[in-house]
This record gives structure tokens, C-alpha cells and sequence, in this order.
């Protein structure tokens, strides 16, 4: 004979930009999709530091929606033009 047992499981059910605090997921794919976990439309930074770093073992995530991070670029890149402007 067959037992069955309800178990209960916990499932990515929104993803949201770590700036602008939006969902970057769509309302169609929240409604379809049962578990957002393989959800990869959307940029996500992670940084970890190494031994011997101020940051030693520490460690970062942030995920961003597609205008948050195309202004971060732009960010980014004033920052290598000020750091390449002094060498």
C-alpha cells in the first residue's frame, strides 16, 4: 500500500529590484509559472571577498530589474572615466 503525506516546500514566488524595489518578473509568468526559482530575465550581481580583504568572507546579492541596471552601468562607467582621467 501506498502512504502519501503532504509536504510542505518553499518556492521563489517574486523576484524584485534591489533599487527601485519593482518586480522584475511579469505578471503572465507569476501566474504561470509555480516556482520563479529558474526565472533569469534580470541581472543579478554577486561579490564575494577573500581572505586577506578588509571584507574578508563577506558576501553579496543583488538582483536588478533592466532599467535599474542599465542606469548602474551608467554609473559605472562615470566611474572608469574619473579613475582613467587621473592616471
Amino acid at each position: 500500500m501506498k502512504e502519501k503525506s503532504v509536504q510542505v516546500t518553499q518556492v521563489v514566488s517574486d523576484i524584485t529590484c534591489d533599487i527601485c524595489g519593482q518586480s522584475v518578473v511579469n505578471e503572465s509568468q507569476k501566474n504561470n509559472m509555480t516556482n520563479l526559482d529558474s526565472f533569469a530575465e534580470y541581472a543579478r550581481l554577486v561579490a564575494e571577498f577573500g581572505y586577506g580583504s578588509s571584507r574578508d568572507g563577506e558576501k553579496f546579492h543583488f538582483d536588478f530589474c533592466e532599467g535599474c541596471f542599465d542606469d548602474l552601468l551608467v554609473k559605472i562607467n562615470e566611474l572608469k572615466r574619473l579613475h582613467n582621467k587621473g592616471s
